[in-house]
């Protein structure tokens, strides 16, 4: 009878191990979610809106604007280099299309742990003195707003100031 018991403890155990729900991998095994490949593979182009208040005295027109992606769970993971462009604007505000390869989540070192964000940075020495970012140059107003972005599809404002 006691081996009978066991046999059916044992089997019950078996069934019942069947019908659990699977644990979840740890985030550390995780790949880049859905959501954030979808909308990197499926944008072709990043349209930013730069824009401020200031009055701007461009001499010179050449800017480089960079988009970057980190994963805010990795502090001290550095940002990785999606893409940058260099574009010629003699005013603000303005509008540019920014193209985002279609591997660009591929890019991302080191691999994502949860979601990935999005940044765009700019270098510009708009004053014409030879040094980009630093006083009279154009630079984004990190004060304002910082210049977080969504590869959505949508126009993403971004706020410029004169270094001071």
């Amino acid at each position: 009878m006691r081996n009978h018991l066991l046999l059916f403890f044992a089997a019950g155990t078996i069934v019942l191990s069947g019908c659990t729900k699977p644990q979840n991998k740890s985030t550390a095994e995780k790949a880049v979610p859905a959501a954030s490949t979808s909308e990197v593979s499926s944008s072709k182009n990043l349209t930013l809106e730069f824009t401020g208040t200031d009055n701007f005295n461009i001499k010179n027109p050449k800017l480089k604007v960079s988009l970057y992606a980190h994963d805010p769970l990795l502090a001290d993971a550095p940002a990785t280099l999606i893409t940058e462009k260099e574009y010629e604007q003699t005013s603000v505000p303005f509008t540019i299309d920014l193209p985002v390869p279609k591997d660009a989540a591929s890019r991302i070192n080191p691999k994502a742990a949860g979601d990935m964000k999005y940044y765009v940075s700019i270098e510009w020495d708009s004053d014409g003195n030879g040094k980009a970012g630093e006083k009279r140059d154009i630079y984004i107003d990190h004060d304002k707003e910082f210049p977080n972005v969504k590869l959505n599809g949508e126009p993403q404002k971004v706020y410029l100031k004169i270094l001071k």
